[in-house]
């Protein structure tokens, strides 16, 4: 597959939907870098806590839009696969401007689709796996809930540059339906 000018994707999906997983083999794929919100707010909120989100961060609940555009925003190259941000049609709106700034857009949303009980096991899994306090069921199923909330508003903000991808199943096959995706993506003429 060739990838011609694609260099600016977000992965959008529920928690557990696997974008931490299928955003290394994309950011490999394209050749730019995987730039996880999750971990950026996660470190910056255990390396001094300089915007005070520990809390948050530990309860799995958003932090302000203005920290989370700072701590992700500063990450931002010329290419990236940004997944856990935008979440909102704020944040999106705030993305857009931060940007069109540089003459940049986002060019391909890849929205993964997997159904709550699925992403809910994920998650209990890989709180296990790396005692991650954000991952308790309580918290899992008030983030699941707030993405459904904020998911139809943000997807239709990005019409036309959202692609579907079904994240259930087989992590191989996961990465061949993106690939396709991809493939499909919309034509774009920012750089």
């Amino acid at each position: 597959m060739t990838n011609g000018e694609l260099r600016r994707v977000l992965l959008l999906g529920p928690p557990g939907a696997g974008k931490g997983t299928l955003a290394p083999h994309l950011s490999e794929l394209l050749g730019v870098p995987h730039v996880s919100a999750g971990q950026l707010l996660r470190a910056s909120a255990s390396e001094g806590d300089p915007h005070r989100i520990a809390e948050q961060v530990a309860r799995g609940h958003p932090v302000p839009d203005r920290v989370a555009l700072q701590v992700v925003g500063a990450q931002l190259g010329p290419g990236f696969i940004l997944d856990g941000f935008p979440r909102n049609v704020r944040q999106a709106a705030d993305l857009d401007r931060l940007l069109e700034d540089d003459g940049r857009d986002v060019q391909l949303v890849l929205e993964l689709v997997v159904p709550d009980e699925v992403a809910s096991a994920r998650l209990s899994r890989l709180a296990r796996m790396e005692s991650r306090s954000d991952d308790s069921p309580d918290t899992v199923a008030a983030r699941l809930v707030t993405y459904r909330r904020e998911a139809g508003p943000l997807l239709a903000h990005y019409v036309g540059r959202v692609r579907r991808v079904s994240a259930s199943g087989d992590v191989d096959e996961v990465f061949l339906r993106a690939e396709r995706a991809l493939a499909s993506r919309p034509r774009t003429t920012s750089s």
